[in-house]
């Protein structure tokens, strides 16, 4: 089976991590995690003010390879990884097509309200876009007050 994992930051890392445990991917599961950053001004960098992007791409490099190695380590899963560039939806829906996906998994940080209105839904989006079966996992909500 072959199965593209979108990671968005440490906490859906650790959701798919959790996931791909208690489904009991074998070690013959070929996975392929990917982080997709979206086009913006601050992609040109400009002397004096922070790199945001290449500053992003260190980061979540760090927790796919961390994420990679947590699959190893607990599963024998080996899983190779890639930080990509453009609009996310098409983006994961390309890379699943390129690697003849059977699965997408996603987490998704389920927004509601004013903030699904401003920000949309980028798991959506995506679960339009794939081209394969979607899992969208839930993420852990923060406790409300």
């Amino acid at each position: 089976m072959k199965v593209v994992v979108a990671i968005d930051g440490q906490q859906s890392a650790d959701s798919v991590l959790q996931h791909v445990a208690e489904r009991n991917y074998g070690p013959e599961t070929q996975v392929h995690l990917i982080h997709v950053i979206t086009p913006m001004f601050a992609d040109t960098h400009v002397d004096g003010i922070p790199d945001v992007v290449a500053d992003e791409k260190k980061e979540e490099k760090t927790v796919l390879d961390n994420l990679a190695k947590g699959l190893k380590d607990k599963l024998g899963i080996t899983a190779t990884s890639a930080i990509l560039s453009g609009e996310t939806a098409s983006v994961i829906a390309e890379e699943c097509k390129r690697l003849s996906a059977d699965e997408l998994i996603v987490p998704s940080h389920h927004r509601h309200g004013f903030s699904r209105l401003w920000f949309g839904s980028v798991a959506d989006a995506i679960v339009d876009a794939a081209p394969c079966a979607t899992l969208v996992l839930n993420l852990p909500q923060e406790h409300k007050h």
